[in-house]
């Protein structure tokens, strides 16, 4: 089975962005490390990727928030694994914020720099790479990344949003022949309206049980009729000439601003074939407590997703209780702790509170069964504080992580505002380790400059952003 192997050893391996590290006198300008897998587990590396190092393109400047988000895949026509690494927060020109996306490809020796890709007409907060997520989208054996646009203007119509494609090729990602898709073009479901913010999340996943990638785009700004920001996601179709067509879902319920779509996630979650869609709307009300948060899981082809199961804390096993604020939801990845074949579905609740600590928050561990996700249990850092964030990202992409090579899949959780000593939202990340039979192993918190981590801890790196 594939694996995230950035350096060719069999191991799967892991990504952490760090998009408020200071790269000298530059504040904000972002980083990523990068930890490698081996048979005792993840070893920390002391190279730390920013723009203008190593051979990775682009200059640090301030706020480009480089390593916002991350997303793997097999770009060019060798056996290593690359990564794309998105700065929502780059400036081409005179478009502040227009965005923009670095590849680094791997080797032998591990990830090495790559080019620094924008969009063909940047405009000020486009945010392009805001969301990423890689796959063979049109069946060349070469993986595509598609490119979160949510602020692109469509005509007059702001915010609206929008997706870019970039190919892959024996030569690796290109701008040549991107696609760009946005709703209610080339039979894309829905209209490009004000706020949609097409684009905002991302997955890739095989959802028609063949080998062409489809791609799932949330929309967390959708109005439904009346209803303001209900959200809804589009399902788009690979083929060979790339993204086609697609679906629109939505809640069974919409309320005004639920924002469903502001988090999704693919993966074999039951026992049908082709995978399913997980679908995060943390602003959910439940039982009258406003962004509780829940959690929609959907089968079902391209062609149109069906059979909802809605979920949320204190139903169906689920362990907690839908408060005020929790956000359940708001970060979702798929992972197989237990190896029986129905995926599990990890959900971040990061602003869930711990005892007497606010805002810590956890992860719900959902187990996969025949008819999906449902019971579980639940995650927490080792010492929990306030405002630490914990589950706000989560490692799970095309591929699952199996960090140590024993068969089983491990996760790894990011608490992006942990305090490290004295330094206010330095980040970390936990390592969960699956060793059988949905065991999992917490370990030891990993943070800049310990271990053998590149980088010094320092005030608002937040270490953990983005993980794959």
């Amino acid at each position: 089975e594939a694996r995230v192997d950035f350096n060719g050893d069999n191991f799967a391996d892991l990504a952490v962005g760090a998009f408020g590290e200071d790269i000298g006198s530059v504040d904000g300008a972002g980083a990523v490390n990068v930890l490698y897998g081996s048979a005792g587990g993840l070893v920390a590396s002391s190279d730390v990727f920013f723009q203008g190092s190593n051979g990775v393109g682009g200059t640090a400047d301030e706020n480009d928030t480089f390593g916002r988000t991350i997303a793997q895949g097999l770009f060019n026509d060798d056996e290593f694994f690359d990564l794309a690494v998105g700065s929502p927060g780059e400036s081409d020109g005179g478009a502040s914020a227009s965005g923009a996306v670095n590849i680094l490809y791997g080797s032998a020796g591990g990830l090495t720099g790559g080019p620094q890709l924008f969009q063909s007409n940047p405009e000020t907060n486009d945010r392009f790479g805001e969301s990423l997520a890689a796959g063979d989208f049109n069946g060349d054996d070469f993986f595509d990344l598609a490119v979160g646009v949510p602020g692109e203007n469509i005509g007059t119509t702001g915010d609206a949003g929008a997706v870019t494609i970039l190919f892959g090729s024996a030569a690796g990602i290109t701008t040549a022949g991107a696609q760009t898709i946005f709703q209610g073009s080339g039979g894309i479901a829905g209209s490009a309206e004000a706020l949609d913010q097409f684009g905002t999340s991302l997955a890739s996943g095989l959802l028609a049980g063949d080998d062409i990638a489809d791609l799932v785009v949330g929309v967390p700004g959708e109005d439904l009729g009346g209803v303001g920001e209900a959200g809804a996601v589009n399902v788009l179709a690979g083929s060979p000439g790339g993204l086609v067509n697609g679906s629109l879902a939505t809640q069974s319920n919409p309320e005004s601003s639920d924002a469903f779509g502001t988090t999704v996630a693919t993966g074999d979650f039951d026992d049908t074939a082709g995978d399913d869609v997980a679908v995060g709307a943390p602003d959910e009300t439940v039982n009258g407590r406003r962004s509780a948060g829940a959690v929609s899981v959907l089968n079902g082809p391209p062609s149109g997703l069906a059979n909802e199961r809605l979920l949320f804390q204190g139903t169906a096993g689920i362990p907690g209780t839908p408060e005020l604020g929790d956000l359940f939801g708001a970060a979702l990845a798929p992972t197989d702790s237990n190896g029986i074949g129905q995926w599990d579905l990890a959900v971040g609740v990061p602003y869930e509170d711990v005892g007497p600590d606010v805002d810590t928050g956890v992860v719900n561990l959902l187990a996969g069964s025949v008819t999906g996700p449902s019971a579980g249990s639940l995650l927490q850092q080792g010492n929990p504080e306030d405002f630490d964030y914990f589950g706000w990202a989560l490692a799970g992409g095309f591929f699952l992580h199996d960090y140590d090579n024993n068969g089983f899949f491990d996760l790894a959780v990011g608490a992006p505002l942990e305090d490290v000593g004295t330094e206010d939202d330095a980040g970390a990340v936990t390592v969960f380790s699956a060793s059988g039979g949905g065991v999992l192993t917490r370990g030891s918190p990993i943070i800049q400059g310990s271990g053998g981590l590149g980088g010094t801890a320092e005030a608002f790196d937040m270490l953990g952003i983005a993980l794959e």
